[in-house]
């Protein structure tokens, strides 16, 4: 606060619910007191829509606005909420609403790293006016001095203001495990002074069956939260990585009979989801199951997950907040950002579906979740419980506990969007010198030098070791040419030993490795590019027959008949494992290709956009015109299809289908089924994955990562869905009522783009889409965000 009364941008990094958001309070006091707005930013809609009703009840609903892209709601109020991406838009755009702006706060700014999102905040940094100030609320990095040199570099004074206690202590850490006899739960302190529990290596015992014969086993749910219970340590969070997962743990919860409400407070929940699911069709609800989600609220149990419908996270959100809730099983969006914090925190398991297979968490990772352990104000510390599994090491478990490693690392790169942009607005050499002054480019000239520096170490190491002449005080023999050198021959070698040739191959054209008896009898292999100086021929021997190397009775006759060639040194062989272990680091460094180049990446870009007649030279064309205002992983893919005039002439169910396979990505490893669209939409759908095959070679071309393909998975379900099709017809086993939501929702997105860049008819045929998509479950979600909240925060498990 004292940072932002000088001027000074901060950069405030700490944990979770240590209260970062009153620095951003301060910020828009000050700016409300100099008659300048404010504008609060975050990644996700329904982050913003959270703070919009925060700020609103604090400072007044008629002086704060929302801008979403679902939401425009005073968008000229002194304090304005929006995601991320809508100021980056408005500073593309060169707005005149950022003129009177005094600061403007960066939410949750370490998702910067985020591969597709992440870039978003940098330009944001870069693109802003030098006189706005800079409020970035980070969780707890390893970096943050890194970031904060970073931002004072491009931003001016910044204060870099760092926190790692937590405001209510983390009682760190258990692993609780259920021992096979007699079914007893056993639990036992993961760290001990801050280092690994030694009694944790009995738990490793298991994985050599992978737990199948062994002592102990992962516990059941229901008994973790029996224990909790019996403990005083409800209520809790048990995050689960599945959504499937999360919905049977509270069904088996349920089955047990277990309820944690009085009717007082059954009572309390009824009334909270009748008032706000009053405008919930029934037939829908029934679809939703939306009985037994209701019951599980009315005795304090609940799931939260991106499969549910919004309202459904809302509802259990504000009944959690109330402490109407004492266990929800959740996947890790609720740990980002909503403000929710439990008395304990269980993780189920650390290992979370990554899309493609199963990943160990981070350290990151672990720390966000266990940041939700102990509530402000209530608990005295909060408590973290890991389950056991027979499929992580203790010493796995003990590291996540122990780290304080969360190092921010830049995603950023640039986007067929974002070069059409700076084409829009920059010259070339403007555009270079932004991507120049990037955090991206800045960590990667950060790693090259420390990359050259290591490099640099290694040669001038490896060129002393080889400045050596001879092995000092024994100047018997003549230097020899190794590959001269046959089996028999007594060698000095700049170990300072003699040794006898047992046999001379050749390893390649240029590869020879000797193997040699040395004095005290050891066996030694040896590549002659490991030898510091060429090696002295002291004499010869005859090789006893038979010829047995790796017999020691051998060697011995090998050592007797070349004795008085031995000089009587101690057996070593320093110089040669050093001289080797030097070229394999010079090697291995000289191998690394040092971080990537931006400029260059750009250029590549560029070119790829020129291949494809969207631009000519540093301009674009008409072609490519569209990409400025199209906000898409397939960006290029969506403004090609434009142009080959795949979305002209259909109605708004077919542009629905057609549009959603550019939005759709199917969860989980496979690929989606066949599309059983007939028609106009099954042509264009065709069409659209030849194009994408046709813009990949093109993108391999220019070694350009290439755009993502078409999915059609949801095709047939939001075309039923423009139609007038009812939700119990469309919802089945594979998609449920959340993932429904959420893809209708980036189809609208995508939809409403496309009505702004396209030609008139096709803004007519978009709107028809748009309004036959917008109802029921779908128009309920508008209010509340959630559409874009997956892709923010990573995929759950499946």
């Amino acid at each position: 606060m004292a940072a932002i009364d000088e001027g000074s941008s901060v950069l405030v990094a700490a944990p979770t619910s240590s209260g970062k958001t009153v620095v951003a309070e301060h910020a828009i006091d000050q700016a409300l007191a100099a008659g300048r707005r404010t504008f609060y930013t975050t990644p996700i809609k329904a982050l913003s829509n959270q703070k919009f009703r925060d700020l609103g009840r604090r400072l007044g609903a008629d002086r704060v606005g929302l801008l979403t892209g679902d939401n425009s709601i005073d968008g000229d109020a002194p304090v304005v909420v929006m995601t991320t991406e809508i100021l980056r838009n408005m500073l593309y755009a060169g707005s005149s609403d950022v003129d009177d702006v005094g600061w403007v706060i960066l939410d949750e700014i370490h998702f910067l790293e985020d591969p597709y999102r992440g870039p978003v905040w940098e330009e944001v940094v870069l693109e802003l006016p030098a006189e706005v100030g800079i409020v970035a609320l980070s969780a707890t990095v390893s970096n943050a001095d890194e970031l904060g040199g970073w931002l004072r570099e491009v931003r001016g004074p910044t204060e870099v203001v760092v926190e790692h206690r937590r405001p209510v202590p983390l009682r760190l850490q258990h692993l609780v495990a259920e021992r096979r006899r007699g079914r007893r739960l056993r639990h036992m302190p993961i760290l001990v002074k801050g280092r690994a529990n030694p009694d944790g290596r009995r738990f490793d015992e298991d994985h050599r069956h992978g737990g199948r014969r062994g002592e102990f086993a992962t516990p059941r749910r229901e008994e973790v939260v029996a224990e909790l219970r019996r403990q005083g340590l409800l209520p809790a969070i048990h995050f689960v990585f599945s959504r499937l997962g999360c919905d049977e743990a509270r069904d088996r919860l349920l089955s047990t009979g277990t309820s944690f409400n009085d009717r007082e407070e059954q009572d309390a929940v009824d009334r909270l989801v009748d008032r706000r699911l009053a405008d919930v069709p029934p037939e829908d609800l029934r679809v939703l199951d939306g009985a037994r989600w209701r019951d599980g609220l009315r005795r304090g149990v609940a799931s939260h997950h991106a499969g549910l419908i919004p309202i459904f996270k809302e509802v259990t959100e504000e009944l959690f907040a109330a402490g109407l809730l004492s266990v929800v099983y959740a996947t890790e969006t609720l740990a980002l950002g909503v403000n929710l914090p439990a008395r304990a925190v269980v993780i189920d398991k650390l290992t979370k579906f990554t899309g493609e297979g199963h990943d160990l968490l981070t350290a990151g990772q672990f720390t966000q979740l266990t940041g939700r352990a102990g509530r402000r104000g209530l608990d005295d510390e909060g408590h973290a419980v890991v389950l056991w599994s027979p499929f992580v090491r203790f010493d796995q478990v003990a590291g996540l506990a122990a780290s304080t490693e969360f190092r921010l690392r830049s995603a950023f790169a640039p986007t067929y969007n974002m070069v059409a942009n700076l084409m829009s607005t920059r010259s070339r050499d403007q555009a270079e010198a932004l991507l120049a002054r990037s955090f991206g480019q800045y960590q990667a000239g950060r790693l090259r030098d420390a990359h050259q520096e290591r490099l640099a170490a290694a040669r001038a190491a490896l060129a002393e070791r080889r400045d050596r002449r001879a092995v000092p005080g024994d100047d018997r023999g003549e230097p020899v040419d190794p590959r001269g050198l046959r089996p028999g021959d007594v060698v000095l070698f700049d170990d300072g030993q003699a040794h006898t040739v047992l046999s001379v191959a050749n390893r390649g054209p240029d590869r020879l490795r000797l193997r040699a008896a040395a004095e005290g009898g050891a066996l030694l292999d040896v590549d002659v590019d490991d030898l510091a100086v060429e090696p002295r021929l002291l004499g010869a021997v005859e090789l006893p027959v038979p010829f047995l190397p790796n017999d020691r009775s051998f060697r011995r006759e090998v050592n007797r008949r070349a004795r008085r060639f031995a000089t009587g040194r101690p057996a070593g062989g320093e110089s040669l494992r050093s001289v080797a272990r030097l070229q394999r680091e010079v090697a291995r460094l000289e191998s690394l290709t040092p971080p990537g180049d931006l400029v260059g990446r750009l250029s590549a870009t560029v070119a790829v956009l020129e291949a494809r007649a969207m631009a000519s030279g540093w301009a674009l064309t008409a072609k490519g015109g569209p990409l400025v205002g199209i906000y898409n992983e397939a960006d290029l893919l969506v403004v090609e299809a434009l142009g080959c005039d795949l979305f002209a002439g259909l109605s708004g169910p077919e542009l629905a289908a057609v549009v959603s396979a550019l939005t759709y990505q199917r969860r989980g490893p496979g690929e989606s089924g066949p599309c059983r669209l007939g028609g106009p939409a099954a042509d264009r759908l065709e069409r659209l994955a030849a194009l994408a095959e046709d813009i990949t070679r093109t993108e391999h071309a220019y070694d350009v990562d290439a755009t993502r393909p078409p999915d059609t998975g949801f095709a047939e379900v939001v075309y039923g869905w423009a139609a007038g099709g009812e939700l119990h017809e469309l919802l089945d086993g594979d998609l449920n009522g959340g993932e429904f939501v959420r893809n209708v929702r980036l189809v609208v997105d995508l939809l409403s783009q496309l009505r702004k860049v396209g030609p008139a008819d096709l803004a007519r045929s978009a709107t028809d889409a748009i309004e036959a998509l917008e109802r029921g479950v779908v128009r309920l979600s508008v209010a509340l965000g959630g559409a874009d909240e997956e892709a923010t925060v990573g995929v759950d498990g499946p």
